[in-house]
């Protein structure tokens, strides 16, 4: 899949105009106002395959991660898809994803409409919902008053799935734990249950013999749209699973404990933003009133009370650009400067690769200020951008992985 600079630049732009709000701090902020995370009422999602008798057109949300909440043909070859979120207020985290086909060989005009949102993710479209082709930024026009965007579309009778981005669900994740955990090296275990009884699971790379060997935390897929960052973050774990020399001495010296999926129900659900709970789990860090924050902070307070060492925290997700939020350099971490030399190392891997750091206080509710406060390691929240070309998307988040474990493994810190 290929992005221009282009692309890039257009969604970005589109992104901050209309989404985008200052805070009384100055600083740019994705949240809604009214924001909680106390279990909220979902708009149901009605699942359905919709008809146009006169023209034998018709489209679907009725598979796992779907989303269209109405489909309709507004006049000519014109037809409309209405894109509700899961509840609201919610962000700008505006998914979607329909499978339509024709009777006739056909071309239509496909708009999408959407309700308290706004139009963020590239039309993708793929035959069989595994590969897929993003348009081109000439080939759909984004009307920024209506908050639509509208492009040409063949259709026949082989279905084709239009999706905000790839389909990259909950049975993907489950079914990349079930391999590694074949691995002498992996434990692989649940941690406890969604809102709807889906499984959190937890992986543990170590080869140390020692549960409470220092150790990496990974957390991830809080966000259902966030696809790039899961797949980074799959990446990232493959290359501490793999026979580089780093990986090899980092096993047997330390550990990585990792989430890898805390939204399922969110994911296969299709929904924007939220949980089944109608909440952004990245802001319940602190109160932990949804069972999936919950579950995995429980799970590492267990390693809080035996006293293990955090050497670092990362929080996978993506927005409209590649992004390390780091922490502010002032804050006093149990490693000073590992942050710093592990960008330093990405450059160096992938010397074209511009990194792009904006650090940050650790008061905010999120997944990477309350590892901070709970163990005092360097922590990011490793943004992965949307329209980033899957590629380089897996070149930075192995080379992420390569340097974080030179780093590492320079220093001197004790298995307990």
């Amino acid at each position: 899949m290929k992005f221009t600079r282009l692309a890039l630049y257009f969604v970005a732009l589109i992104v901050f105009v209309q989404a985008c709000k200052t805070t009384d701090s100055g600083v740019i902020s994705y949240d809604p106002p009214g924001r909680t995370t106390e279990t909220q009422e979902l708009d149901y999602h009605h699942k359905r395959t919709i008809g146009i008798a006169e023209t034998g057109v018709w489209a679907t949300n009725e598979f796992v991660g779907g989303r269209m909440n109405d489909f309709y043909r507004v006049d000519g070859d014109h037809y409309r898809i209405k894109i509700h979120p899961e509840n609201a207020p919610i962000n700008w985290s505006s998914w979607y994803s329909i499978k339509l086909w024709s009777e006739t060989d056909q071309t239509i005009t496909l708009e999408l409409a959407y309700e308290d949102g706004y139009h963020r993710y590239i039309p993708k479209l793929s035959h069989d919902s595994v590969n897929w082709t993003a348009l081109d930024t000439t080939q759909f026009v984004h009307d920024r008053e209506a908050g639509t965007a509208t492009f040409s579309l063949d259709l026949n009778s082989d279905p084709v799935w239009v999706s905000a981005q790839e389909l990259f669900l909950s049975e993907h994740i489950y079914a990349w734990v079930d391999e590694i955990s074949a691995l002498e090296f992996v434990e692989t275990s649940v941690i406890g249950q969604s809102h709807l009884g889906k499984d959190i699971s937890k992986v543990v790379v170590n080869k140390t013999g020692n549960p409470d060997a220092p150790m990496i935390i990974v957390t991830g897929r809080q966000h259902p749209p966030e696809i790039p960052g899961s797949m980074a973050l799959e990446v990232f774990m493959n290359t501490f699973l793999s026979d580089e020399p780093e990986a090899m001495a980092f096993r047997s010296r330390y550990q990585v404990v990792a989430y890898p999926l805390l939204n399922p129900d969110g994911v296969d659900g299709g929904h924007w933003r939220h949980n089944h709970g109608g909440v952004d789990l990245n802001r319940d860090w602190r109160d932990f009133n949804q069972p999936e924050t919950r579950a995995v902070a429980e799970d590492l307070l267990e390693y809080k009370e035996r006293d293990v060492f955090v050497l670092y925290g990362l929080d996978f997700h993506s927005t409209i650009y590649d992004v390390f939020y780091t922490m502010n350099s002032d804050i006093e971490t149990n490693i000073p400067g590992l942050s710093d030399r592990w960008l330093e190392g990405i450059s160096a891997i992938l010397p074209n690769y511009e990194i792009r750091e904006e650090p940050f206080g650790v008061a905010t509710p999120v997944a990477k200020n309350w590892k901070y406060h709970t163990f005092n390691n360097n922590g990011v929240t490793y943004e992965v951008g949307d329209n980033t070309p899957r590629e380089l998307v897996a070149d930075v988040a192995r080379a992420a992985a390569i340097s974080l474990m030179r780093e590492v493994l320079q220093l001197e810190v004790s298995s307990r």
